[in-house]
């Protein structure tokens, strides 16, 4: 609406020119042509002729043509993720769940099962440790029996043994004579090797059943009743045997009566110690 402006301004003033024109040449061609009379010329003198139009304003530049935005780079299309399934999803975790669950009762049931095996092995173990005992002492029970009696059995014959030397020899007081003497020295050849453990308690008393060969050589020793201490048993048949060979009477009968049967030799604590002094 701007620009047409100056463009009515333009048509007005030549329309205003061309008027003019076309009567100035009337008037000149009508009169030439009509050859009629002079006539007193009347004329309108203008002082100015109209001014001439103006001259159109030049064209207005034409606008820069604004820049065009460079074109964003493509966007690069993301990979579409699927979405989960929701009821799958819970599904699968539901039997996440049971397995859990079931795996824990499993290890629940496999220990208790356990416990209960342990359980019975241990009632078990005891049970047979209390019959292993009962079993013992019914043993140690018959043993102490049994060996009362046999050293019941062994003192009499001892005795018997004796009888019957003095017997033999026709002489008691002479066989008796021999026999103790060397029963005395062979009880001083062991007391040489007694050494008595410091922990006695009261005046243990040992029995032992001593085999002997000829020469007097110790052969077996057998403990025919203990003195309920072993450190001290232990110890009396440890020195019968460093004492080994024992000392025999050179009557061969005397001597025999040291051998048949074997030597039956009792020891004291005491005794042993004033030995020993």
């Amino acid at each position: 609406m701007t620009r047409a402006a100056p463009f009515q301004h333009v048509s007005a003033g030549g329309m205003s020119l061309l008027v003019h024109g076309l009567f100035i040449a009337f008037l000149l061609f009508g009169v030439s042509w009509r050859s009629l009379p002079h006539l007193p010329v009347e004329a309108e003198l203008w002082s100015a002729l109209p001014e001439p139009p103006a001259p159109l304003p030049p064209p207005l530049p034409e606008p820069a043509p604004e820049p065009v935005p460079a074109a964003p780079p493509p966007e690069v299309a993301k990979p579409e993720v699927a979405k989960p399934d929701i009821a799958l999803e819970r599904a699968e975790k539901k039997r996440h769940e049971e397995a859990a669950r079931e795996q824990a009762a499993l290890r629940r049931k496999a220990d208790e099962n356990a416990r209960i095996e342990k359980e019975k092995g241990e009632k078990a173990a005891q049970a047979a440790k209390l019959r292993q005992e009962a079993r013992q002492e019914i043993e140690r029970k018959r043993l102490e029996q049994e060996l009362a009696r046999q050293t019941r059995e062994e003192l009499d014959a001892e005795e018997t043994q004796l009888r019957g030397v003095h017997q033999r020899q026709g002489g008691a007081s002479r066989q008796a004579r021999l026999v103790g003497e060397f029963q005395d020295r062979i009880r001083g050849k062991i007391h040489d090797y007694v050494r008595l453990p410091h922990n006695l308690v009261g005046n243990p008393e040992v029995v032992f059943l001593v085999s002997l060969l000829p020469n007097g050589e110790v052969v077996r020793v057998d403990r025919v009743r203990g003195s309920g201490q072993p450190a001290y048993d232990d110890e009396m048949e440890r020195a019968i045997l460093k004492a080994s060979p024992l000392p025999l009477p050179h009557d061969p009968e005397v001597a025999r009566a040291f051998r048949e049967g074997g030597l039956m030799l009792k020891f004291r604590a005491f005794e042993e110690a004033a030995a020993s002094r």
